[in-house]
């Protein structure tokens, strides 16, 4: 059914090889299996799990070498780690989240602390706009210790481990551009953009306007978000205005003004 949604969204496969240059964006289903559990409460070996884990690029298109993972966990917990670009199509990092214990009968919130490691490759992708975008994903979680930060101590605190398979719940969609006349002076129109986020919600990171009178020269064009042209003589012009978004996505819409 996620194939479905992906095919449907109006995004193409991509090459095997772009992996590795594939941006890792957006929110994933994972599903996994519990490979190791020694000693923690409501965990054993071979049990199936299922999380979404929700991937922000924070650089300008293409494969970052920083991405922030929110990653969901039992009870509704959710916890937040920078993962690094080790190589093509692979990323890492660490993370630790506590835990509670009971001590001297009294219940210490944050008693036990978990530092565990998060590994994910990309393995499959989606062009959307001519670019890769992860669609499939495989990981391992190792959560190697447990530290026991109460005065209660000697009682092991347990590991756990597993690994996962992950698919794109929906690909990052381009921005919607937009854009309104303000005000009309003689032949001097003032513009104000309108554009909205593409589904990912990734900001947009630049405009390009298209004032369609060349013979103005450089005052043809502005990276404005609310610009002002004055037009080098009466006649119908088309205005574009081309917005860019953070994936690298873009979009134009155009607008015919006639100038007395």
């Amino acid at each position: 059914m996620l194939t479905g949604l992906l095919a449907g969204s109006g995004a193409a496969p991509a090459a095997p090889s772009d992996t590795g240059s594939a941006r890792l964006q957006g929110t994933f289903v994972m599903k996994g299996k519990v490979t190791r559990a020694d000693g923690v409460p409501g965990e054993s070996a071979g049990q199936h799990v299922k999380r979404t884990w929700i991937f922000n690029s924070k650089c300008n298109q293409g494969a970052c070498y920083r991405v922030v993972l929110h990653k969901h966990r039992s009870g509704g917990h959710i916890d937040k780690l920078v993962l690094q670009r080790t190589s093509p199509g692979v990323y890492s990092g660490d993370g630790h989240f506590y835990f509670p214990i009971r001590c001297a009968g009294v219940i210490d919130d944050h008693g036990g602390e978990a530092l565990f490691t998060v590994k994910v490759r990309i393995v499959g992708t989606r062009l959307v706009q001519g670019k890769p975008f992860a669609s499939k994903l495989s990981a391992k979680y190792e959560n190697p210790q447990r530290i026991n930060h109460t005065e209660c101590q000697g009682r092991s605190l347990g590991q756990d481990g597993a690994r996962y398979t992950g698919s794109a719940r929906d690909l990052p969609g381009p921005p919607k551009a937009r854009f309104r006349r303000t005000s009309t002076t003689g032949r001097t129109l003032k513009f104000e953009d309108r554009s909205t986020r593409g589904s990912g919600n990734a900001p947009l990171r630049s405009r390009s306007w298209d004032f369609g009178d060349p013979a103005s020269g450089a005052q043809d064009t502005s990276t404005g978000s609310r610009p002002s042209h004055t037009f080098t003589a009466a006649g119908t012009y088309t205005v574009t205005l081309t917005v860019t978004d953070r994936n690298g996505l873009s979009a134009s819409v155009s607008h015919p003004y006639t100038v007395p």
